[in-house]
């Protein structure tokens, strides 16, 4: 079978879980001998007038678009309501896409995140007469942020949200088969009206394929002592994965933890990332010896420090829908504290710890009984 995926980014320019999940996707079905090709962006360069570029990797066939998504959050409030005007109705973006459908030829197209491939994509495989699957990764349908913040609910159901709604609930109509990792999420689509008619799966993400027994005994003796070796009895070593953004509760958590420091000195945060709070963050945390940023890691220096941890900290003040992180952690037997939001709360394991999001008092607390 021959199957085109296409999500808005991918290495080299991922940033996020989708991208994950989109790259363990592509291994599955290669691993089951599907053709497939992926439709993804790239940044657009200067003086460059190329509006598509194509390349093999392992036996992928890859279709970059040049854009400006990667650059969406420095625009003015005027020129990204253009950006956004231009993804919902985008006639070139989709007339290409339509071209690049009609060669391929594909049976099926399971879409991700389309934010910047242009949402009039589904619309276009319709017409094809194409086989339509579409992967739910954040409210990006519901609002052009894809973000719903603890404390703003209700600004994704004011009246600029429900004019977007509007033209992305015609563009996806009701595809064949919708896929969500959380019950929260596909709710919060549902009850606004889409997919009326598509099947539903809710799909959580596998890290990796399950392991017998002695194999998981194997691993859990390993990490501890890994653990053993790197510390005392008293020392805790937290960690952070993910961007460094607002919406991800970076600020939040370090100077939680930093208060939290006050009652137990002997406690370490890791932070791995990268994002536009960076230097902010950095700031915040001052010559504070025990936070340590590492950067942007690849997925086996995070097992390391996941490993090396204590316990994974997932501070989100905006509603998850299922991180990545969090099954990555669970898949190595590292405890998680996360934010009781979203749908983080479906996916936490009987050693995970849930708080309050965005109370302080109640981060601090689970912190230091740890």
């Amino acid at each position: 079978m021959k199957i085109v995926l296409v999500n808005n980014l991918y290495y080299p320019y991922n940033r996020g879980g989708a991208e994950t999940v989109v790259k363990k996707m592509i291994s599955d079905l290669q691993a089951q001998n599907h053709e497939v090709v992926l439709l993804t962006l790239c940044p657009k360069k200067k003086n460059l007038t190329k509006n598509l570029e194509i390349e093999i990797e392992n036996a992928l066939k890859i279709y970059r678009l040049p854009s400006n998504y990667s650059r969406l959050a420095e625009f003015s409030l005027g020129r990204k309501l253009a950006w956004h005007i231009g993804n919902l109705f985008s006639c070139k973006k989709t007339n290409l896409l339509k071209k690049i459908l009609i060669n391929e030829k594909p049976d099926v197209v399971i879409t991700h995140n389309l934010m910047g491939i242009t949402f009039s994509l589904p619309l276009a495989i319709r017409k094809l007469n194409i086989r339509h699957e579409h992967y739910l990764h954040d409210i990006q349908l519901l609002h052009p942020s894809g973000l719903m913040m603890l404390g703003q609910e209700k600004e994704i159901d004011n009246l600029s949200a429900k004019i977007y709604q509007f033209f992305t609930r015609h563009f996806f109509n009701s595809p064949a088969k919708i896929i969500s990792p959380s019950s929260w999420l596909l709710k919060e689509h549902k009850q606004r009206g889409f997919f009326k008619n598509s099947l539903e799966e809710i799909k959580r993400f596998k890290v990796a394929e399950e392991k017998n027994e002695q194999e998981l005994l194997d691993k859990e003796l390993s990490t501890n002592d890994l653990k053993n070796n790197q510390q005392n009895s008293t020392k805790k070593n937290f960690l952070f994965v993910g961007q460094i953004e607002a919406h991800k509760g970076i600020i939040f958590l370090i100077e939680s933890f930093k208060k939290a420091q006050q009652k137990k000195p002997d406690i370490f945060l890791t932070i791995a990332g990268d994002g536009s709070l960076l230097a902010k963050a950095k700031e915040i945390a001052g010559q504070n010896k025990q936070i340590k940023f590492c950067g942007c890691l690849d997925s086996s220096a995070i097992e390391s420090l996941m490993k090396a941890s204590d316990c994974l900290i997932v501070p989100s003040l905006c509603y998850e829908n299922s991180p990545t992180t969090i099954y990555e952690a669970q898949a190595i037997g590292l405890p998680v504290i996360a934010a009781n939001i979203g749908g983080i709360p479906e996916i936490v394991g009987p050693r995970d710890k849930l708080f309050i999001p965005g109370d302080e008092a109640n981060l601090i607390e689970n912190i230091l009984t740890e």
